[in-house]
Protein backbone atom coordinates (compact mmCIF):
# COMPACT_ATOMS: atom_id res chain seq x y z
CA UNK A 1 0.00 0.00 0.00
CA UNK A 2 2.96 2.51 1.17
CA UNK A 3 4.31 1.58 -2.52
CA UNK A 4 1.25 2.54 -4.62
CA UNK A 5 0.72 5.76 -2.76
CA UNK A 6 4.63 6.51 -3.45
CA UNK A 7 4.35 5.88 -6.85
CA UNK A 8 0.78 7.53 -7.24
CA UNK A 9 2.83 10.76 -5.19
CA UNK A 10 5.79 10.44 -8.11
CA UNK A 11 3.60 10.51 -11.04
CA UNK A 12 1.50 13.28 -10.11
CA UNK A 13 4.04 16.45 -11.48
CA UNK A 14 4.17 14.35 -14.37
CA UNK A 15 0.79 14.02 -15.17
CA UNK A 16 0.21 18.04 -14.18
CA UNK A 17 3.34 18.90 -16.14
CA UNK A 18 2.52 17.69 -19.00
CA UNK A 19 -1.69 19.28 -18.73
CA UNK A 20 0.37 22.50 -18.59
CA UNK A 21 2.95 22.27 -21.59
CA UNK A 22 2.28 24.61 -24.88
CA UNK A 23 1.90 22.94 -28.07
CA UNK A 24 4.71 23.99 -30.94
CA UNK A 25 4.27 26.58 -32.88
CA UNK A 26 5.19 26.53 -36.44
CA UNK A 27 5.37 28.69 -39.74
CA UNK A 28 5.20 26.77 -42.62
CA UNK A 29 6.34 27.15 -46.65
CA UNK A 30 5.50 25.76 -49.76
CA UNK A 31 8.54 24.92 -51.63
CA UNK A 32 8.52 23.95 -55.26
CA UNK A 33 11.09 22.40 -56.91
CA UNK A 34 11.49 23.84 -60.44
CA UNK A 35 13.15 20.20 -62.75
CA UNK A 36 13.25 21.71 -66.12
CA UNK A 37 16.46 22.11 -68.02
CA UNK A 38 19.02 20.23 -65.46
CA UNK A 39 22.20 21.49 -67.56
CA UNK A 40 20.84 25.05 -65.95
CA UNK A 41 20.27 23.20 -62.31
CA UNK A 42 17.35 23.33 -60.03
CA UNK A 43 15.06 26.36 -58.90
CA UNK A 44 13.09 27.18 -56.34
CA UNK A 45 9.89 28.90 -55.83
CA UNK A 46 8.81 29.25 -52.33
CA UNK A 47 5.11 30.13 -51.16
CA UNK A 48 5.58 31.66 -47.34
CA UNK A 49 1.30 32.51 -47.12
CA UNK A 50 1.61 36.21 -48.52
CA UNK A 51 3.63 35.71 -52.37
CA UNK A 52 5.50 33.06 -53.87
CA UNK A 53 9.03 34.13 -55.12
CA UNK A 54 12.46 32.53 -56.45
CA UNK A 55 14.47 31.64 -53.99
CA UNK A 56 17.48 34.35 -54.31
CA UNK A 57 20.77 34.71 -52.41
CA UNK A 58 21.56 37.82 -50.29
CA UNK A 59 22.48 39.57 -53.28
CA UNK A 60 18.97 39.37 -55.55
CA UNK A 61 20.66 36.43 -57.72
CA UNK A 62 18.27 33.39 -58.11
CA UNK A 63 19.88 30.06 -56.52
CA UNK A 64 20.33 27.29 -58.61
CA UNK A 65 21.01 23.83 -57.02
CA UNK A 66 22.33 20.65 -58.80
CA UNK A 67 19.66 18.25 -57.32
CA UNK A 68 16.70 18.25 -55.41
CA UNK A 69 18.93 16.87 -52.14
CA UNK A 70 21.05 20.30 -52.46
CA UNK A 71 17.99 22.36 -52.10
CA UNK A 72 16.94 20.64 -49.12
CA UNK A 73 20.14 20.78 -47.64
CA UNK A 74 20.24 24.31 -47.88
CA UNK A 75 16.88 24.66 -46.64
CA UNK A 76 17.65 22.43 -43.41
CA UNK A 77 20.63 25.18 -43.07
CA UNK A 78 18.26 27.64 -42.59
CA UNK A 79 16.31 25.92 -40.14
CA UNK A 80 13.39 24.58 -41.85
CA UNK A 81 12.02 20.96 -41.92
CA UNK A 82 9.82 18.36 -43.91
CA UNK A 83 6.18 18.43 -43.20
CA UNK A 84 5.15 16.62 -45.95
CA UNK A 85 6.43 15.17 -48.98
CA UNK A 86 3.64 16.89 -51.54
CA UNK A 87 3.25 15.76 -55.05
CA UNK A 88 4.94 15.87 -58.19
CA UNK A 89 3.17 17.49 -61.45
CA UNK A 90 4.26 16.67 -65.14
CA UNK A 91 4.22 19.73 -67.88
CA UNK A 92 4.13 19.56 -71.41
CA UNK A 93 8.35 21.22 -71.19
CA UNK A 94 8.73 20.77 -67.03
CA UNK A 95 8.28 18.98 -64.44
CA UNK A 96 7.91 19.88 -60.69
CA UNK A 97 7.55 19.03 -57.26
CA UNK A 98 7.02 20.55 -54.08
CA UNK A 99 7.63 20.05 -49.91
CA UNK A 100 5.86 21.62 -47.37
CA UNK A 101 8.70 22.53 -45.12
CA UNK A 102 7.72 24.03 -41.24
CA UNK A 103 9.97 25.87 -38.75
CA UNK A 104 9.92 26.29 -35.45
CA UNK A 105 8.81 29.87 -34.56
CA UNK A 106 7.11 31.58 -31.13
CA UNK A 107 3.19 31.98 -30.58
CA UNK A 108 3.94 36.01 -31.47
CA UNK A 109 6.04 34.75 -34.76
CA UNK A 110 2.85 32.67 -35.63
CA UNK A 111 -0.06 35.00 -35.45
CA UNK A 112 1.97 37.22 -37.08
CA UNK A 113 2.19 35.36 -40.06
CA UNK A 114 -1.16 34.34 -39.44
CA UNK A 115 -2.31 37.86 -39.84
CA UNK A 116 -0.39 38.65 -42.82
CA UNK A 117 -1.09 35.54 -44.53
CA UNK A 118 -4.80 36.70 -44.56
CA UNK A 119 -6.72 38.86 -48.09
CA UNK A 120 -8.44 41.32 -46.32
Amino acid sequence: MKRLLLIILLCIPLVTNAQTEEKPYYIYNIVYINVGLTKVGFTVDIDNGQTTERLKDKDGKTIKFKTPAAVLTYLYSLGWEIYDNGNYKSHLDSNEFYWIMRKPCTKEEFEKTLEEGIKK
